[in-house]
């Protein structure tokens, strides 16, 4: 019985499930780009229940998902529909742009908010990679976590203002590209100046790179780091065995 049990495979994911992981991340990705060439050939009701089909659409490749599961997607959709739904009733374009600020403010808050009851959201992420966290990263990821809400708040503000006052192709094209990459910079730059700072590495590929152009030993962080690695070694091989 245990050998069959071991040589089980794990089923494979349900096909709504695998349509609904690549047309939700396609969806809130292409936003600022089917408003906008929406905008150049539709009214803007008329963009708004282009927007509601498509999110109907995605809601109804979860219609076989749990009940938790769709109340959580619909919460998630709900104030989507709720700015697109204001734009349908007032006709005013400029309500379809802010969702990217909208998200942003929901993110500075939801950071902002777990700097004041703690823990930050940053420390939960580096927790659920490594359970174990030791506690000399702990005020870093709050410090990180500052960071990310003054990222947040400069997005918020970047895009409120494209949305009220600028073109419509600057909007599109700071929302749609421009964000993006800035937020691949700073995850990048924070990953490397984390590396640096406290020369502690994983197995990963640029991990192995980093580790050997800077190794551990040669800065008091990285050879604490070292200890560290060590002394968790010797927990595990002296823990006993189930």
């Amino acid at each position: 019985m245990d050998s069959a049990v071991a040589g089980a495979q794990p089923p494979g994911l349900p096909a709504w499930r695998v349509a609904m992981g690549i047309l939700q991340p396609l969806l809130f990705l292409a936003y600022p780009f089917i408003v906008y060439f929406a905008h150049r050939r539709l009214e803007t009701r008329a963009v708004g229940g282009l927007l509601l089909g498509l999110i109907a659409l995605s809601l109804a490749l979860r219609i076989r998902g749990p009940a938790a599961e769709i109340w959580q997607l619909v919460r998630q959709h709900l104030g989507l529909v709720l700015l697109i739904g204001l734009a349908i009733v007032t006709g005013h374009r400029f309500v379809l742009l802010l969702l990217p600020t909208a998200v942003s403010l929901f993110l500075l808050g939801t950071f902002g908010w777990s700097l004041r009851v703690g823990p930050p959201i940053i420390e939960r992420f580096a927790r659920l990679v490594d359970p174990d966290l030791p506690d000399f990263c702990v005020p870093y990821c709050r410090k990180i976590t500052i960071v990310w809400c003054g990222f947040m708040a400069a997005n918020a503000v970047c895009a409120a203002l494209l949305a009220v006052v600028g073109p419509l192709e600057w909007w599109a094209l700071y929302t749609g590209i421009v964000a993006y990459l800035l937020l691949g910079t700073l995850f990048a730059a924070e990953f490397i100046l984390r590396k640096l700072w406290f020369r502690f590495y994983g197995d990963g590929l640029a991990d192995r790179i980093l580790a050997r152009l800077f190794p551990a030993e040669r800065t008091a962080n990285g050879r604490r780091s070292l200890a560290y690695v060590q002394r968790r070694r010797e927990r595990a091989a002296i823990r006993p065995s189930a």
